[in-house]
Protein backbone atom coordinates (compact mmCIF):
# COMPACT_ATOMS: atom_id res chain seq x y z
CA UNK A 1 0.00 0.00 0.00
CA UNK A 2 1.93 3.52 -0.83
CA UNK A 3 2.30 5.80 1.80
CA UNK A 4 0.06 9.29 1.94
CA UNK A 5 1.37 12.32 0.43
CA UNK A 6 3.46 14.27 3.34
CA UNK A 7 4.15 17.68 3.55
CA UNK A 8 3.16 20.76 6.33
CA UNK A 9 -0.38 21.63 7.22
CA UNK A 10 -1.44 25.34 6.65
CA UNK A 11 -1.46 27.12 8.96
CA UNK A 12 -0.98 31.11 9.56
CA UNK A 13 2.79 31.96 9.55
CA UNK A 14 4.55 31.88 12.87
CA UNK A 15 2.72 28.84 13.67
CA UNK A 16 4.77 25.82 12.40
CA UNK A 17 8.49 26.11 10.26
CA UNK A 18 8.01 25.28 6.66
CA UNK A 19 11.50 23.35 6.80
CA UNK A 20 11.00 19.61 6.26
CA UNK A 21 13.09 19.11 9.09
CA UNK A 22 11.36 17.13 12.14
CA UNK A 23 7.78 16.55 10.47
CA UNK A 24 6.80 13.33 11.73
CA UNK A 25 7.31 10.61 9.27
CA UNK A 26 4.10 8.26 8.62
CA UNK A 27 5.67 5.24 10.37
CA UNK A 28 5.61 7.25 13.71
CA UNK A 29 1.67 8.51 12.51
CA UNK A 30 0.97 5.16 11.65
CA UNK A 31 2.26 4.14 15.54
CA UNK A 32 -0.17 6.53 16.77
CA UNK A 33 -3.07 5.30 14.53
CA UNK A 34 -2.61 1.52 15.37
CA UNK A 35 -2.12 2.18 19.38
CA UNK A 36 -4.26 4.88 20.49
CA UNK A 37 -6.07 3.63 23.36
CA UNK A 38 -9.37 6.17 22.35
CA UNK A 39 -11.18 8.10 19.74
CA UNK A 40 -13.06 10.72 19.56
CA UNK A 41 -15.25 11.56 16.38
CA UNK A 42 -17.42 14.22 15.54
CA UNK A 43 -21.20 13.85 13.09
CA UNK A 44 -23.23 16.95 11.53
CA UNK A 45 -26.44 16.89 12.95
CA UNK A 46 -29.19 17.77 10.76
CA UNK A 47 -29.47 21.46 11.53
CA UNK A 48 -25.74 21.95 11.09
CA UNK A 49 -25.03 21.47 15.44
CA UNK A 50 -21.75 19.32 15.65
CA UNK A 51 -21.89 15.70 18.22
CA UNK A 52 -18.86 14.31 18.96
CA UNK A 53 -18.53 11.12 20.67
CA UNK A 54 -15.84 8.62 22.07
CA UNK A 55 -15.57 5.73 20.90
CA UNK A 56 -12.99 2.16 20.45
CA UNK A 57 -11.57 1.48 17.07
CA UNK A 58 -8.48 0.18 15.44
CA UNK A 59 -6.69 1.03 12.77
CA UNK A 60 -6.16 -1.42 9.74
CA UNK A 61 -4.27 -0.57 6.37
CA UNK A 62 -4.37 2.92 6.54
CA UNK A 63 -8.23 2.55 7.44
CA UNK A 64 -10.15 3.54 10.15
CA UNK A 65 -12.82 0.69 11.86
CA UNK A 66 -15.54 1.27 14.66
CA UNK A 67 -18.15 -0.26 16.26
CA UNK A 68 -21.59 0.47 17.31
CA UNK A 69 -25.18 0.93 16.86
CA UNK A 70 -26.82 1.99 13.19
CA UNK A 71 -29.55 3.35 15.42
CA UNK A 72 -27.31 5.70 17.59
CA UNK A 73 -26.94 10.08 16.58
CA UNK A 74 -24.05 9.62 15.30
CA UNK A 75 -24.61 6.45 13.20
CA UNK A 76 -27.73 8.36 11.75
CA UNK A 77 -25.78 11.65 10.91
CA UNK A 78 -23.37 9.73 9.26
CA UNK A 79 -25.96 7.60 7.11
CA UNK A 80 -27.33 11.39 6.28
CA UNK A 81 -23.92 12.97 5.94
CA UNK A 82 -20.86 10.28 5.50
CA UNK A 83 -18.18 12.94 6.85
CA UNK A 84 -16.39 12.21 9.82
CA UNK A 85 -13.93 14.27 11.89
CA UNK A 86 -11.57 12.07 14.11
CA UNK A 87 -8.60 12.62 16.59
CA UNK A 88 -6.69 10.32 18.87
CA UNK A 89 -3.74 10.68 20.38
CA UNK A 90 -1.07 8.28 22.29
CA UNK A 91 0.88 10.15 25.12
CA UNK A 92 2.29 13.65 23.80
CA UNK A 93 1.45 12.49 20.12
CA UNK A 94 -2.13 13.36 18.40
CA UNK A 95 -3.01 12.99 14.99
CA UNK A 96 -6.73 14.18 13.74
CA UNK A 97 -8.51 13.91 10.29
CA UNK A 98 -11.10 14.16 8.25
CA UNK A 99 -12.98 11.10 6.58
CA UNK A 100 -15.52 9.46 4.76
CA UNK A 101 -17.15 6.64 6.49
CA UNK A 102 -19.82 3.58 5.03
CA UNK A 103 -21.09 0.71 6.75
CA UNK A 104 -19.15 -2.02 5.48
CA UNK A 105 -21.76 -5.61 5.91
CA UNK A 106 -20.07 -8.83 6.06
CA UNK A 107 -16.73 -7.93 5.05
CA UNK A 108 -14.78 -11.42 4.46
CA UNK A 109 -13.17 -13.63 6.31
CA UNK A 110 -9.45 -11.99 6.00
CA UNK A 111 -10.73 -8.29 7.16
CA UNK A 112 -13.03 -9.84 9.95
CA UNK A 113 -10.36 -11.77 11.22
CA UNK A 114 -8.04 -8.48 11.25
CA UNK A 115 -10.19 -6.54 13.08
CA UNK A 116 -11.45 -9.18 15.51
CA UNK A 117 -7.61 -9.69 16.40
CA UNK A 118 -6.59 -6.05 16.63
CA UNK A 119 -9.79 -5.27 18.93
CA UNK A 120 -8.68 -7.74 21.41
CA UNK A 121 -4.79 -6.87 21.61
CA UNK A 122 -6.54 -3.46 22.06
CA UNK A 123 -9.22 -3.74 24.38
CA UNK A 124 -9.09 -7.53 25.53
CA UNK A 125 -6.83 -6.96 28.73
CA UNK A 126 -8.09 -4.24 30.36
CA UNK A 127 -11.33 -4.49 29.05
CA UNK A 128 -12.07 -8.32 28.48
CA UNK A 129 -13.18 -7.33 24.98
CA UNK A 130 -12.16 -9.94 22.73
CA UNK A 131 -14.90 -10.58 19.20
CA UNK A 132 -14.98 -12.84 17.35
CA UNK A 133 -14.51 -12.54 13.12
CA UNK A 134 -17.78 -13.91 13.28
CA UNK A 135 -19.02 -10.86 14.85
CA UNK A 136 -18.53 -8.70 11.32
CA UNK A 137 -18.61 -11.41 9.15
CA UNK A 138 -22.23 -11.88 10.11
CA UNK A 139 -22.80 -8.14 10.89
CA UNK A 140 -21.25 -4.93 9.93
CA UNK A 141 -18.56 -2.33 10.99
CA UNK A 142 -18.30 1.25 10.38
CA UNK A 143 -15.11 1.88 7.66
CA UNK A 144 -13.65 5.50 7.48
CA UNK A 145 -11.20 6.00 4.84
CA UNK A 146 -9.31 9.16 5.24
CA UNK A 147 -8.63 12.06 3.21
CA UNK A 148 -6.47 13.80 5.25
CA UNK A 149 -4.56 13.64 8.51
CA UNK A 150 -2.53 16.12 10.71
CA UNK A 151 0.04 14.77 13.41
CA UNK A 152 2.42 15.89 15.60
CA UNK A 153 4.27 15.84 18.84
CA UNK A 154 3.00 18.31 21.24
CA UNK A 155 6.33 19.04 22.61
CA UNK A 156 7.58 20.20 19.31
CA UNK A 157 4.37 21.01 17.29
CA UNK A 158 6.34 23.58 15.62
CA UNK A 159 8.48 21.57 13.70
CA UNK A 160 6.81 18.13 14.11
CA UNK A 161 3.59 18.81 12.43
CA UNK A 162 2.58 16.83 9.69
CA UNK A 163 -0.39 16.96 6.78
CA UNK A 164 -1.01 13.52 5.01
CA UNK A 165 -3.17 13.69 2.44
CA UNK A 166 -4.84 9.84 0.99
CA UNK A 167 -5.25 8.79 -2.85
CA UNK A 168 -9.01 7.57 -2.92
Amino acid sequence: MPQPKRDRPQLPKGYISRAPKGMLGWLAVKKILTTFPYLWIATTDEDGRPHMVQQWGVWIDDILYFEGSERTRWARNLARDPRLAFGVNVGAKAAYGEATVDVLRGPDRALATKIAKQYAAKYGRTFKYRPKPEQYEKGYVFRAKPQKLIAFDVRTFNSSAARFTFDD
